[in-house]
């Protein structure tokens, strides 16, 4: 591994090496000889490798993996060409964005085939040192839409993650979720550096996480918020934690455990968050890594469960059970339609495809019911979604935003207005434009906020 500065490299450290395009275990990499001291990186330096294939064909399926402080990144777009030696190919691909600081990278080799992803052992770990700048390295963009409207995606903080959810107070707080345990803040348009809520040692990463975030719906006078995070169980696994937090002078303390011992994913869990229209705290689990319990009342993995925020069964539950809909082995976001009221539910499908699903409980059933269903295609990558209900931006009205991880890209949807359930048109939007969309949000003001591997922006006029 090497990062090149100006074009330059500097440091070689690693050669990554996979068998072949197929099921074998990766073979890990060569660690090299690992430099003395740090290396300097500024915006926009690429991070170099040398990478063994045994052919052109071979490598064009390889992705690669960069493990950023002991989080795990897909590095996108990474090219690679051939090298001097027959089987050797000289890779490179541009860095994320770094907060300032000293932080440790390595890298690893990965092919998917099928639902299968195989990877190699890491490369030696590479210590780089990020400077503080006096503006984004980000750059703002010009978004035109399918309507001609001219709109801007600006940044408005950079050095985050891996965000997974957003949150929105009324006096313009922003709270952004990253996977590894922390809740940022960013306050008068500025990130604070000490984050205001720090889970990151009870985070089991990179298996667990901090999967979402909701504020209360009297937060301004209350400071409750509500986290749904995956920890280490006491007797092997993962367990999804279901807490609320005050927030009190910038940071939130305070605990109270509303609901754990519930089993997540082995890895890569995945889980929703969200208070809906009711008032009621609106949460979902996978299902455990076995699909087939996610339609079986004995257990709350692979449902869409509604409580009162202080986690008991509301009355209006039949037969006094939290479960509203079941069939969600990997639930990913939760939002209402505004046209319609249904609970529209994203769903992974496989390793890199969705299943968007209305979610409707009509009069005489005991519990909601798919009205609809959609299949994402492959490749989306789904992650969040986020229905458009503002006035800033009115094409957007009704609109559901979905963040397209891996197709890195935010897919918008727009309904027909005498059907409610009947997409008519998908527009790509920001496509390779940004990276991969990890959240994406609607903000009280009504502009649509998106999140990256590392930075936070604001698609408004």
């Amino acid at each position: 591994m090497r990062v090149m500065v100006r074009g330059f490299a500097l440091i070689v450290i690693a050669c990554v090496c996979v068998a072949g395009c197929d099921k074998k275990e990766p073979e890990a990499p060569d660690p090299g000889t690992p430099p003395g001291g740090d290396v300097r990186v500024s915006p926009g330096d690429r991070l170099g490798w040398t990478q063994q294939a045994p052919d052109a064909a071979a490598i064009a399926s390889y992705q690669f993996a960069l493990y950023l402080d002991g989080f795990r990144l897909t590095l996108a777009g990474a090219s690679c060409t051939p090298a001097a030696s027959g089987t050797a190919f000289d890779c490179s691909a541009t860095l994320p964005t770094f907060s300032a600081g000293t932080h440790t990278l390595e890298l690893a080799t990965f092919i998917v085939d099928g639902g299968t992803t195989v990877e190699s052992a890491r490369s030696a770990p590479l210590r780089v040192v990020a400077g503080t700048t006096s503006s984004f390295s980000a750059a703002s963009l010009l978004v035109v839409t399918a309507e001609q409207v001219r709109l801007n995606l600006v940044p408005v903080a950079e050095g985050l993650r891996l965000p997974s959810d957003l949150a929105f107070a009324r006096d313009g707080s922003i709270f952004i979720a990253e996977r590894g345990g922390s809740v940022r803040l960013i306050r008068g348009g500025v990130l604070v550096e000490t984050p205001a809520l720090d889970l990151s040692g009870e985070i089991a990463w990179p298996e667990g996480g901090l999967l979402a975030i909701a504020l209360d719906r009297a937060f301004d006078e209350n400071g409750l918020m509500y986290a749904l995070y995956a920890v280490e169980a006491p007797r092997n696994g993962l367990e999804f934690t279901l807490a609320r937090f005050r927030f009190a002078n910038g940071a939130f303390a305070e605990r109270a455990v509303l609901l754990d011992r519930t089993k997540a994913s082995a890895t890569a869990p995945n889980g929703a968050l969200r208070i809906g229209p009711d008032g009621k705290l609106f949460v979902a689990f996978d299902s455990d890594s076995d699909s087939r319990v996610a339609g079986s009342f004995a257990t709350y993995n692979g449902k869409v469960l509604r409580f009162n925020t202080d986690a008991t069964t509301p009355e209006d539950q039949p037969a006094s059970n939290p479960i509203y809909s079941l069939e969600h082995p990997q639930p990913l976001a939760l939002d209402w339609q505004p046209a319609s009221g249904a609970l529209w539910v994203v769903d992974r499908v496989g390793i890199d495809a969705g299943r968007l699903s209305a979610v409707v409980k009509d009069a005489g059933q005991s519990r909601a019911a798919f009205r609809t269903s959609y299949a994402l295609p492959a490749g989306t990558g789904a992650a969040s979604a986020a229905f458009y209900r503002g006035d800033l931006m009115p094409m957007f009205k009704g609109n559901l935003f979905i963040a397209a991880e891996m197709g890195r890209q935010l897919i918008r949807l727009r309904f027909d207005p005498e059907n409610a359930s009947r997409i008519v048109t998908v527009e790509r939007m920001l496509t390779d434009q940004v990276g991969g969309v990890r959240v994406v949000s609607e903000a009280p003001d009504g502009g649509l906020y998106v999140a990256t591997e590392s930075v936070l922006y604001r698609l408004a006029p």
